[in-house]
């Protein structure tokens, strides 16, 4: 049964960690948006970033939501430590470890909510990401800046493209001295450029009309060796231009953290049998693991560090069960990460070096306690 102890510890520890994500997640989603706002030369309209804050919102919970359980764990069991309710539990003849033992269904909970996120929500915020693009150059084509604008529109990387406009200004919707560039990290894809056009984009498919287009000159380029790929396009006028543009499309990007995690395993799968030499996958699998048992392990670890700090100021002992708990468990989960994308460690062994030294950890404090070295 449950006792009085276990629901009073249970209560605090639950509405600390509301308490928590909701500011967490907040401050993320803030920092998460102005990111994405940074990578642009023109900001998305404040509808735009709106229709993608929800999913962003639930893809933030394998962070905050661990984070939020731990700083509430040691919150409460250092105020337990500071007003010896810890040393009059253990005088009653209450184990040392008994009070911790509610943090374990908080942490079962914790850790499924963060598996959740990052494996189901997360690659549909990241696939979302990828639209914001498209849904950020609508919005720039739609409510142009004035005056002469350098703007550019960065792709993902690799051999996505990237688009830089230019242009001298903008008379009813009309773009003059206009300028295009298409490129990506291997090189200049092709340029446009115009006396005067009108811009119109096509969100289904990602493709930029360009309409009413004076003295147009497209020029295709080889990006390897940067040389003009065929004879250069060149007219008077043009009533209809049409210029394709991938990252604009509604295909959803094909990188590891948009694909559900059953997608992952059959990545894993076919790289071990093709012998393919990319990890990407069992490195954003190790991840995905490492997060989910942060919500386990972390809370009672932080609650077992805070426990041991025998001192009336509450922040040390929030210190020292947050400080060491986050230093030591998100690098030991990014170097296990970064050895199994190398190939140096399988994606069992990887996702299992961060909780495996949190486990260590913990079981050695309880036996410290429990032969009260630290009581």
């Amino acid at each position: 049964m449950i006792s009085r102890l276990d629901k009073l510890i249970l209560r605090d520890v639950l509405l600390l960690t509301v308490v928590c994500v909701l500011g967490l997640t907040f401050l993320f989603t803030a920092l998460s948006l102005y990111q994405i706002v940074n990578r642009f030369e023109v900001t998305p309209r404040f509808s735009t970033l709106m229709s993608f804050a929800p999913s962003l919102w639930i893809s933030l919970l394998p962070m905050t939501m661990p984070m939020s359980a731990l700083f509430a764990a040691t919150l409460v069991f250092g105020r337990m430590r500071a007003e010896r309710e810890l040393l009059l539990l253990s005088a009653s003849g209450v184990s040392p470890w008994r009070p911790f033992v509610m943090l374990l269904p908080i942490g079962l909970i914790t850790a499924a909510v963060a598996w959740f996120g990052v494996s189901i929500y997360g690659p549909e915020a990241y696939a979302e990401r990828h639209s914001l693009q498209r849904l950020a150059l609508a919005d720039f084509i739609d409510h142009p800046p004035q005056g002469a604008r350098e703007l550019r529109f960065p792709g993902s990387g690799g051999p996505a493209p990237s688009i830089d406009i230019s242009y001298g200004d903008v008379e009813q919707g009309r773009f003059t001295d206009l300028k295009i560039l298409v490129y990506n990290d291997l090189g200049l894809l092709a340029s446009l450029t115009a006396r005067s056009a009108s811009i119109g984009y096509q969100r289904h498919n990602g493709m930029m009309v360009l309409t009413r287009c004076y003295e147009p000159r497209l020029v295709q380029f080889n990006p390897e060796s940067g040389a003009p790929a065929g004879t250069p396009m060149v007219a008077e006028k043009i009533n209809e231009l049409r210029v394709p543009f991938s990252f604009g499309s509604e295909d959803e990007p094909d990188a590891p953290k948009a694909k559900p995690t059953s997608a992952l395993l059959d990545d894993i799968t076919r790289d071990i049998e093709q012998r393919t030499g990319r990890h990407g996958a069992a490195a954003e699998l190790v991840r995905r693991v490492s997060l989910a048992a942060a919500g386990l392990l972390l809370p009672l670890l932080g609650a077992l560090l805070s426990s041991l700090v025998n001192h009336p100021n509450r922040l040390f002992a929030i210190g020292a069960g947050v400080i060491p708990c986050a230093l030591g468990y998100y690098p030991l989960m990014t170097a296990a990460t970064s050895l199994s994308e190398s190939g140096t460690l399988q994606p069992l062994t990887a996702a299992l070096v961060a909780p495996v030294a949190t486990v260590a950890a913990i079981l050695v404090i309880i036996t410290g306690l429990v032969r009260g070295r630290w009581s």
